[in-house]
């Protein structure tokens, strides 16, 4: 069955696959799982322009990550068989999205939630934790079996049962996390900023996760309830914010206080409202008192903390500084952790999460304000990447603080590999580099594609992420001194994948890198002393996806190696998706790949060993033993006038030998996805029983009596009681 191009079905599917071409491996085994989001409580997407009744639909254009997470399990049978279940991730705060959607009579009141580009808020009840985009595997000391989390940037872990695929525990109670959000604004669903990927170390049987808080966190909340208010005020709001506009040209101001200069432009706004003469905003007003309270604003403090879990009682906390001793500032966000034998890496990953990213159509029947708008709050990513390397033997029992050494990678980087071993202290560290490219962007309606300005967005395209990056990507290895910080040798590489200037018979290239599997990738057996082989994912060049904002924002990129005109050239003439073994020793890539048609959209990719009940033979590589099971989402070969029907395909590649091309295509019509992130392969699938469990009433009860107004504690209880808590006996 062919479906929309950014389709995904809220149904819960349990079939087996049909066999499409070629036959499923006979040594193949084990149970996958794939994270990915699914629409809202309103609609699934592509979200329409109007709800059913003919109203406008506010939530029309927001990026498709931003939905509810569907967990597909695709269990491996030696039988020749694939069978796929799914599920829908639903943590406490997906009832209270529930009971209050569209047409019900608490969203008539004001009390619902909204997608606010990659954040669903509410801006009466807090942030939604969507648990939508990775999976953890891990196991704990007497642990037979498996055990999974499903993990959100912008929330605590889950446990899962994966039997059922269904919720079992958030990983530490609220009170044992920090929200982003003061008391005063009453929020019991407060917005925790974390990792998409904790990890679990199978060796110490550790699992490590992080909590931070950003200064101007709650400004980039209420920004949204603003432009609500003012969507009504074009004249006033036009007037000022091209104002200020004008005001901004050549001026360098701090980028923290650019967010508060931006909260005091609307307060001033909603002062204006229906007065007549105002003068325009003050800007050297502002930020004469901006210095004068430049600590704490709204109350919010920079701060890291590590977490660690060993499965019973409270989580083991501390509080990372530097090494004079400050509060580490995350510019960006923590996407990832890692780890070595003896070392914790954090980062301040390539993933924005700033104003222009937290709104998609503020003035729906002004396109111009709305990009005028987009174009005053957007920030480029930094064009470098801090990490952070913690000993792991000075995380003291008891928590408190510890120092981190801060490294700067010289690129913008999102996820990364670590070697477990590390002889003489050496950190070996492969990295993806994003390049002038922002997974946080996505194409907006009133979009102009970049190969021709007069060009509007593809309808169909409307809500993908703008993967059209502005450079071209690189795959890069570190080798740091965990003890001095010392960068010892560094290797960057990247390929066209043609010669020329003219695309044609493409190779393995770096266009876009996304992402990445190796044998153990994510593993609560083994360990991966060496990564020796990655298997990657890149995007190629496809002209629907590079907008002529994108263009413009990156235009003037600081690490630049294909001249912007150079790449919109290339652009044009569309390079497609590849699949490649980089060997990591070598650095080389082009020893064994597949390159895509165009439209043949490649969205995840997982490695899966194969069977081996008596162990692998003495020449076979086991880090190349097995398969790469990737998710497809295919069309027509001509993807600027192709129709807007698309097939959900799964392809598996024999690991060692990309090049003779999928062994295996199957499908289903029921199996229905918009868009796969990240994913895991497990050997079983029995749910464990333990004794760790956070009561939902009691842990959202404890939030509810923060609230400072008695009134809303009693209000929030009985919601709660109604519409949440019977859900989790």
């Amino acid at each position: 069955m062919k479906t929309p191009l950014t389709f995904a079905s809220r149904k819960e599917i349990d079939v087996t696959l049909t066999v499409l071409e070629g036959k499923v491996p006979d040594d193949i085994y084990g149970h996958l799982y794939f994270n990915s989001p699914a629409g809202t409580v309103n609609s699934e997407t592509p979200i329409p322009e109007r709800f059913p009744d003919g109203k406008v639909n506010s939530e029309y254009g927001e990026m498709i990550f931003n939905g509810d997470g569907m967990i597909f399990r695709f269990d491996l049978h030696a039988t020749g068989s694939i069978s796929v279940k799914s599920a829908m991730m639903k943590a406490p705060c997906f009832y209270a999205d529930e009971a209050t959607k569209y047409g019900t009579d608490y969203y008539n009141q004001g009390l619902y939630f909204k997608g606010m580009g990659l954040a669903r808020t509410s801006m009466k009840m807090g942030s939604r934790n969507q648990l939508n985009t990775s999976l953890n595997a891990f196991k704990f000391p007497g642990d037979e079996h498996t055990r999974i989390t499903a993990n959100f940037d912008a929330g605590r872990p889950y446990e899962l049962n994966p039997e059922t695929i269904s919720i079992k525990t958030p990983i530490g109670a609220n009170s044992e996390w920090l929200g982003e959000f003061p008391e005063a604004m009453e929020y019991t669903f407060p917005l925790i900023q974390s990792t998409a990927h904790p990890s679990f170390d199978p060796v110490s049987q550790e699992f490590f996760t992080v909590n931070f808080l950003k200064s101007i966190g709650d400004l980039l909340f209420s920004n949204k309830r603003v432009f609500q208010d003012l969507a009504g005020e074009k004249d006033l709001v036009t007037r000022h914010v091209q104002e200020l506009h004008a005001q901004l040209k050549g001026r360098f101001i701090k980028s923290s206080w650019f967010f508060k200069l931006l909260a005091k432009l609307f307060e001033f706004l909603q002062m204006a409202k229906g007065k007549k003469d105002i003068p325009p905003f003050d800007i050297d007003a502002v930020l004469k008192d901006l210095k004068e309270k430049a600590e704490g604003f709204l109350g919010m403090s920079n701060a890291v903390w590590l977490y660690r879990w060993t499965g019973q009682g409270p989580l083991d906390r501390w509080r990372v500084v530097d090494e004079e001793g400050d509060d580490l500032i995350i510019q960006q966000t923590m996407h990832q952790t890692n780890f070595s034998k003896d070392y914790i890496v954090l980062v301040d990953s390539s993933l924005k999460f700033a104003v222009d990213v937290m709104f998609s159509v503020p003035f729906p029947n002004e396109p111009w304000l709305d990009e005028l708008v987009r174009w005053i709050t957007a920030k480029t990513l930094l064009p470098e990447t801090p990490l952070y390397i913690i000993k792991r033997e000075d995380l003291k029992p008891g928590g408190g603080k510890v120092t981190a050494k801060k490294i700067i990678v010289p690129l913008e980087t999102v996820h990364y590999s670590i070697n477990y071993d590390n002889p003489q202290n050496l950190i070996t560290i492969h990295t993806s580099h994003n390049t002038a490219s922002c997974a946080a962007e996505w194409i907006r309606p009133y979009d102009k594609l970049a190969i021709d300005h007069k060009i509007p967005a593809l309808k169909n395209t409307v809500g993908l992420m703008t993967s059209g990056e502005m450079d071209i990507g690189r795959i890069g290895k570190f080798i740091i001194n965990g003890e001095t910080g010392e960068v010892m040798d560094e290797k960057i590489i990247h390929s066209k994948g043609f010669d020329g200037d003219v695309v044609q018979n493409v190779q393995a290239h770096t266009w876009a890198v996304g992402l990445n599997t190796y044998r153990d990738i994510v593993s609560a057996d083994n360990p991966v002393p060496v990564i020796r082989h990655n298997y990657w994912q890149s995007y190629g060049l496809d002209p629907r996806m590079l907008t002529r904002f994108i263009f413009k924002l990156y235009y003037n990129y600081r690490n630049r190696i294909i001249p912007a005109e150079k790449l919109l050239d290339y652009t044009k003439q569309q390079v497609p998706f590849c699949l490649f073994r980089q060997d990591t020793e070598t650095m080389r890539i082009d020893e064994d790949y597949w390159v895509f048609k165009m439209n043949e959209n490649f969205r995840s990719l997982q490695f899966i060993p194969r069977s081996r009940p008596d162990g692998a033979p003495a020449n076979i590589d086991p880090q190349m033993d097995g398969y790469i099971f990737c998710t497809m989402i295919n069309g027509e070969n001509d993807i600027m006038n192709a129709p807007d029907a698309y097939s959900r395909e799964i392809w598996i590649f024999d690991a060692a030998s990309l090049k003779n091309g999928p062994i295996c295509k199957l499908a289903h019509p029921d199996l229905q996805y918009s868009f796969t992130i990240h994913s895991i392969w497990v050997p079983d699938c029995i749910n464990t029983q333990t004794t760790y469990n956070i009561n939902v009433r009691e842990d959202f009860n404890w939030v509810i009596a923060q609230f400072p107004d008695a009134e809303k504690q009693k209000n929030m209880k009985a919601f709660m009681d109604k519409n949440v808590y019977p859900f989790f006996p």
